[in-house]
């Protein structure tokens, strides 16, 4: 009896039908793993030339010398305030598998420099900004200092804006710094770590999403308010003996590529159970499965996972999902009416929509997948108890537990 049970896989070809699947799901698992290698290599540095790049916005700096000094002796000078605001709006873009958090923003900061020595200083104010990976346009930047639109040095390539002129003692300065671009991912405001902060204030709206998360290492808001679509999220700080940065991980899509990995991962196990179903279907109808005839069955059940990584790259997800169902679903009922008759197709689709189908369908509502197990395990349940008091069925399972012997190929209705 063991070794009629050690023999029964092999010869229902389970191992080779079980390799077909594992093979296909590895390798799709493989690519769509990292969803920056997936069908393109340079996907993300393609993204980021069109679409811009993570921001990392530096804080302006300050540096002064006594007037009439030589300009060999900067001192830094710490920013007396500094409010800053950005409206961000989400943009998402698709890519293969991917939705890549884009997003357009406007952003405004508003710094003060107040001249604390007992005498005359000329200033420098640099304001860093990556015109190029920012995707930002100098005709959307505006640039004023004491509420007048001021002349900077900011020549085509440079990175910087850079403001020269002179403060009296005692005098405070204002500037404004306005601009337009486009991001990708994630903000960070980056302040010098070796000055004090003053009187600082960023305020961060979001629109198009209300997730969030914050990148390692910045400093997370104290204040924030989610609505739907719709996030803002606010640092204030009267006083902080060093600079640190703050930001924040824009609102992300579903990331289908992780969702499609996730499937053919955990896709073994439903085919074990489909595999079985058709293996008793055939011996219902007195005939085993040609060696073939269960490779092809195999292949088709893991060609849903190829379908649905290759169309969802170029359409909606659930209308990918639902076609490579149906595709495959169709492919399984007309062989199996070819090879057992007009019924086992209808049982077939039955198997298809149990373990095909509602587990995949598990995977996508992450929220609802021990529920979806629960039902399904439940119904089996049921169904086991149902065929466990039909005489034919235990007759079936007395065959092949004690002769192990199975009947031969031949063409009939199973049911």
């Amino acid at each position: 009896m063991l070794r009629n049970l050690l023999m029964w896989p092999i010869r229902i070809h389970l191992l080779g039908s079980l390799g077909i699947v594992v093979v296909v799901s590895f390798v799709i698992s493989a690519q769509v793993s990292n969803r920056y290698s997936f069908a393109n290599s340079e996907l993300v540095q393609d993204v980021m030339e069109r679409w811009g790049a993570p921001i990392v916005q530096p804080a302006p700096s300050v540096r002064y010398v006594t007037s009439g000094a030589v300009f060999n002796t900067l001192q830094p000078l710490a920013l007396a305030g500094q409010k800053i605001k950005v409206r961000a709006s989400m943009n998402y873009r698709k890519r293969g598998l991917v939705y890549f958090s884009g997003f357009d923003f406007d952003f405004s900061g508003d710094y003060r420099v107040v001249n604390d020595r007992p005498h005359a200083v000329d200033l420098v104010f640099v304001f860093p900004i990556r015109m190029q990976s920012n995707q930002v346009l100098l005709s959307d930047f505006a640039f004023q200092v004491d509420g007048k639109t001021a002349p900077a040095d900011m020549a085509a390539g440079q990175d910087k804006l850079v403001w020269t002129g002179r403060a009296r003692a005692g005098q405070e300065l204002s500037f404004h710094v306005g601009f337009r671009g486009r991001g990708l991912d994630s903000f960070i405001y980056e302040m010098d770590p070796d000055l004090p902060v003053r009187d600082f204030e960023m305020i961060f709206e979001v629109s198009g999403g209300d997730t969030y998360d914050y990148p390692a290492g910045v400093v997370s808001s104290d204040d924030v308010q989610v609505t739907d679509g719709r996030v803002s999220l606010a640092w204030r700080h009267a006083s902080l003996e060093s600079g640190v940065p703050v930001g924040l991980i824009l609102p992300r899509e579903q990331a289908f590529d992780t969702v499609v990995a996730a499937m053919v991962r955990r896709g073994w196990a439903p085919f074990l159970a489909f595999f079985l179903g058709l293996t008793l279907l055939a011996l219902a109808g007195k005939r085993r499965f040609a060696f073939y005839e269960a490779y092809l069955l195999s292949a088709s059940f893991a060609l849903f996972f190829v379908l649905l990584a290759y169309l969802a790259a170029f359409t909606f997800f659930a209308l990918a999902f639902v076609i490579s169902w149906l595709l495959v679903s169709t492919l399984l009922v007309l062989y199996l009416r070819a090879c057992l008759g007009n019924r086992a197709g209808l049982v077939g689709l039955g198997l298809s929509i149990a373990f095909l189908l509602v587990p995949n369908l598990a995977v996508i509502l992450e929220g609802f997948t021990g529920l979806i197990y629960t039902v399904e395990i439940t119904f089996g349940l049921g169904l086991a108890m149902f065929l466990t008091r039909r005489k034919v069925f235990r007759k079936l399972l007395d065959e092949l537990s004690l002769s192990g012997k199975l009947p031969q190929e031949g063409k009939q209705d199973a049911l």
